[in-house]
Order: C-alpha cells, then sequence, then structure tokens
C-alpha cells in the first residue's frame, strides 16, 4: 500500500512507505505529490520544505517545496524574503516546535507578529517545524502548516519531525542529481583557512604570520583570495559566509586549541 490512504494510524508504517517511495522519485514535482500525500495522512494541510533563500524565485541547488494557499504564495513571493519568525526561530534549534511556542526560542518583533497575523489572513493558522541544517549549506527548514482553526495533531508530532528530516533529504538529492543546476559549495584552501580562523579568533595579520611561519602581507594575500572565492567585499562577510558553509565552526573560534 502507498502513502495515499494510508491516514487512520498514520507513524511508522507511513514513514516507512514515505520513505521508500521518496528514494526512487525521479523529480520534484513528483516528491512534492508524495510529500503532500504523506503531509495530510498526518494531519496537516499545508507544508513548506526550503532552504532559507528568496521565495518564490528559484535559486540553483536550493530545495524549495511547498504547499500552501496560492494568496499567501503570491503574497510570499512579493516580499522576497519575509521578516519570518518560523525561519529565524528554525536556525536557533535543532529538533522540531510548534509554531505556538516560538516564545520560548526567540522573541517576536512586531514586524514578524505581522508576519504572522498576515498568515493567518491567508488563511494558514498553526503549525510545527523542523530545522534542516547542513554544513556547508544555507539553513533549511520543514514546515507543516494548518488552516486557520484546526488543532494540531499532537500524537503525530514525532512522525512528523522525521518526516521533515525524509523530505528535505529527498529534495537534496534530487536537486544535487540535477548536474548543471547544483552549484558546489565553494571551498577554501588549507591556508585560506588557516588565516581566516586565526583572524576569527581576533588575530592581528602579524600575529598570524609568527603563528603560521609566512609574511603578514600573505596573511592578507590569502584572505583577500578567500574573500574573491565567496564574491564578498570585507572580512566579517566572509567570516559570516565561512560559518555559514560548515569552513570553520564556532567551536573553533570560541574554543581554539
Amino acid at each position: 500500500m502507498g502513502v495515499v490512504g494510508r491516514s487512520i494510524m498514520p507513524g511508522l508504517s507511513l514513514l516507512e512507505d514515505y520513505v521508500a517511495a521518496a528514494d526512487s522519485a525521479s523529480s520534484i514535482p513528483a516528491l512534492n505529490r508524495l510529500t503532500a500525500d504523506a503531509v495530510h495522512a498526518l494531519g496537516f494541510d499545508f507544508f513548506g520544505i526550503v532552504h532559507h533563500v528568496t521565495f518564490g524565485r528559484p535559486a540553483a541547488g536550493y530545495v524549495g517545496l511547498h504547499h500552501y494557499p496560492d494568496e499567501w504564495v503570491a503574497a510570499l513571493r512579493d516580499l522576497g524574503r519575509p521578516a519570518d519568525p518560523v525561519m529565524r526561530a528554525a536556525e536557533r534549534v535543532a529538533a522540531g516546535f510548534r509554531w505556538d511556542r516560538m516564545d520560548s526560542i526567540i522573541a517576536l518583533t512586531p514586524r514578524e507578529r505581522r508576519h504572522m497575523d498576515s498568515a493567518a489572513r491567508h488563511g494558514v493558522g498553526g503549525g510545527f517545524t523542523v530545522p534542516n541544517h547542513v554544513p556547508g549549506e544555507v539553513p533549511g527548514s520543514s514546515s507543516f502548516g494548518l488552516r486557520l482553526g484546526r488543532e494540531l495533531p499532537e500524537r503525530n508530532l514525532p512522525a512528523a519531525q522525521a518526516l521533515g528530516n525524509f523530505a528535505f533529504e529527498a529534495a537534496r538529492r534530487l536537486i544535487r542529481a540535477g548536474g548543471p543546476r547544483w552549484i558546489a559549495p565553494v571551498a577554501l584552501s588549507e591556508r585560506q583557512r588557516d588565516c581566516l580562523l586565526l583572524a576569527a579568533q581576533g588575530k592581528s595579520d602579524g600575529v598570524i604570520a609568527q603563528l603560521l611561519g609566512i609574511r603578514p602581507r600573505t596573511v592578507n594575500e590569502h584572505i583577500e583570495a578567500a574573500k574573491r572565492r565567496y564574491g564578498v567585499a570585507t572580512r566579517t562577510q566572509l567570516l559570516v559566509r565561512a560559518l555559514l558553509r560548515g569552513e570553520i565552526c564556532f567551536a573553533d573560534v570560541l574554543d581554539p586549541r
């Protein structure tokens, strides 16, 4: 039996069916249909499985599956990267969370509250979001929404957590297999990474040069080359990009050995 119709006792068997079907999906539209069936079987109405990039404007290599009311999709497309507190909260935790408990993760700004109010006006009520963090990529998440006024299917949240992880990875696999559309993460050379990491720890070019046995001018050249690889103008932007893409990690910066 496939995913469709397995809605009486959704759980492990539904996930097993979904994973098997998703592994054999040959296209993003096919995966989108499979995901919609599974999401509905778990008691949700909508979903968005995405990298956190500009909404509605496809970019090479980025996941962007969704099924939301057309009016809300149009509004999001007009906003580009809206003040979405769900995305911001997803970038701060590892486990799934209910939208009505986001206040325990972040303090919503007035603009973010207006964003949630606008979603409600377009028929989107509560929901549950699963963070998807992959080193070397921009953050992502899998969100499962409900029509306004519907209750969250509490007993199905563990299954939704697993579905969010499986669906995001299945979408990444299909996109990576797309050939020219996939853009591999920018990679720094070993020396560029060494210089950037030491700079992130607050060391001057002179100190970095002493530690690495090179000239201060060479340190600067390595960092400038790294900036060009990422297409950024400042060292701060370079550090943010390198952290985001997993070239260096916070533990290395805050607890150097």
